[in-house]
């Protein structure tokens, strides 16, 4: 890797302290100080490993020099990498955190620090829109590494994360592996998830957890998805996989299918052919023919009464 010359800034030192938790010993913090005041390489925090350009651009902070990132090219402190319709890139950190970026993404690397002989190191990524992996490498404390967005600040303890930021900023964490603890809009009352769990963060910071979403493994396709932000749609709908008028508004057209038919009575059968009369029975089946047809009519003059 290519060195660049240069020394700790007053805005990198402003990020460690704002980076490094409270109880990190005194002496982390002291190699982490003497690391970049004498590497000639201070602001360097990793590379582009994606070997193939898909258009993302890098631009150093308080510049408008945005440049072409392309594979093997370095990544500094502060720098704002974006990409476009269908861009994407790889970067791999000092301690080979690997950290992809998904098209029309923005983000900010605020810096990234690692010492190899202690496994000690910090950082702080922020991502303002887009869809991100994250994937940890050697850093023994971890949790040093501050993931934010516009709603959410992550805590990270060996983890490989997808994370969804919409342009309203809501927030989405995928749990692939390993664990974090979700800080919705930094009001100190983290929401825990772990592997196979998401965290949904809306503007409202009302978060919620549920069931991971399924991960493209191509790097093109990690896009943010439509659904982003709608809890019945992110927790998977009902058991049959939701579908017209399930969890949601019906419309006539549901209330009809829905409704229960009314029952049609069965159909009836043709009656039997009455048998053949014997000759009691033909006398009692006379007299009821006679009586019943003579009802309701004039009586015979010639029948006594």
């Amino acid at each position: 890797m290519t060195r660049i010359p240069g020394t700790m800034s007053n805005a990198r030192t402003s990020v460690l302290n704002r980076v490094l938790t409270t109880g990190t010993l005194l002496v982390a913090f002291t190699s982490f100080a003497t690391l970049l005041s004498s590497s000639a390489s201070a602001d360097v925090i990793g590379k582009v490993i994606l070997q193939d350009y898909r258009g993302a651009t890098a631009t150093p902070d308080g510049t408008e020099a945005t440049k072409e990132i392309r594979y093997q090219d370095q990544v500094s402190a502060l720098d704002t990498v974006a990409t476009g319709e269908g861009g994407a890139t790889q970067m791999q950190f000092l301690d080979e955190t690997r950290f992809d970026v998904g098209p029309n993404a923005m983000v900010k690397l605020d810096d990234f620090v690692f010492d190899p002989s202690s496994a000690e190191g910090a950082g702080k990524i922020s991502m303002a829109v887009g869809a991100f992996r994250y994937v940890g490498g050697k850093m023994k404390s971890d949790e040093n590494v501050k993931l934010v967005t516009p709603t959410a600040t992550m805590t990270i303890r060996g983890t490989e994360l997808v994370i969804f930021v919409g342009l309203d900023g809501t927030t989405e964490v995928n749990v692939v592996s390993g664990a974090v603890d979700v800080d919705p809009c930094n009001k100190g009352e983290a929401v825990p998830a772990a592997q196979g769990q998401r965290v949904i963060v809306p503007v409202s910071c009302a978060a919620s957890v549920t069931a991971v979403r399924a991960i493209p493994d191509d790097l093109a396709a990690l896009d943010v998805p439509d659904d982003l932000g709608e809890f019945s749609t992110a927790a998977g709908g009902d058991e049959d996989g939701g579908g017209p008028g399930a969890g949601g508004p019906s419309n006539d057209r549901d209330r009809d299918r829905d409704r229960t038919p009314p029952r049609a009575d069965p159909p009836q059968a043709d009656p039997e052919p009455s048998p053949e009369p014997t000759d009691g029975d033909g006398e009692g089946e006379g007299e009821g023919e006679g009586e019943g047809e003579g009802t309701g009519g004039e009586e015979d003059p010639g029948t006594p009464k």
